[in-house]
């Protein structure tokens, strides 16, 4: 067991799943977890059609996303019981969803370029606009004193991602960048790669990484490791 970063996923206990969204097929191996080795499989669909009317039946939302869940995933990091938070250190939290894109934007199939663009301004609007998320936090923080040197202190903000980059996996080049406090919250991290399906879908592979009080830089690097070993065995057909 790595004395400072805990156990995490199995990666000698791999299950295969799959699942259609349109005309694409979505094959990815999740790792198993030696803390939850009882834990019912997740309800999700095997198969997400793009219409539109079909798809709002079934979606929900979170943050600044309209979208269907089709993978999930979740991993304990767990040292000795005088580390963390009684033992635990981290998390890991998979979430794979297709999105609707939101209001008149539209993207290309394929294109790395029109996701950008439309993720910048579809995140401004989220939470830098007037009514955002980092807005409001900042007519709060003016409210309670807790400004320092003219600015609300950058814990308490969603760090909005500074690059985005691509990513070749498995024949498809993704889109990958990443959030410190997505949401608002503290103390975690989110990591994406993103692919546009079409003029009004995307696709999105986000893990979740939560942090206890301790070493967090090591830990930080063994779930970023352990995500992109994860993401290695995502496939996506068309």
């Amino acid at each position: 067991m790595p004395k400072l970063t805990g156990t995490g996923p199995d990666f000698s206990n791999l299950q295969r799943k799959e699942c259609g969204i349109g005309s694409y097929r979505l094959t990815f191996r999740l790792p198993g977890n030696p803390y939850m080795q009882n834990r019912p499989e997740e309800n999700l669909p095997t198969q997400v059609n793009l219409r539109s009317d079909l798809f709002d039946s079934g979606c929900t939302h979170t943050f600044n996303r309209t979208h269907i869940t089709i993978g999930f995933g979740w991993w304990a990091y767990k040292g000795f019981i005088l580390q963390g938070n009684k033992g635990q250190l981290c998390d890991l939290c998979l979430h794979i969803d297709v999105n609707k894109v939101e209001g008149d934007a539209t993207l290309q199939k394929g294109d790395l370029i029109s996701l950008e663009t439309y993720l910048k301004d579809d995140l401004d609007k989220y939470y830098e606009a007037e009514g955002g998320v980092n807005w409001k936090t900042r007519q709060r923080s003016q409210s309670s004193n807790i400004i320092r040197q003219g600015e609300t202190p950058a814990q308490f903000l969603a760090l909005l991602p500074e690059r985005y980059e691509k990513d070749r996996i498995n024949g498809i080049d993704w889109l990958s960048y990443h959030f410190g406090s997505e949401g608002g919250g503290m103390f975690r991290r989110s990591d994406y790669w993103a692919y546009p399906l079409d003029a009004n879908y995307y696709l999105t592979v986000r893990f979740k990484l939560t942090f206890e009080a301790g070493d967090r830089e090591s830990r930080l690097q063994r779930m970023l490791q352990d995500a992109r070993r994860i993401m290695s065995m995502v496939e996506l057909h068309s």
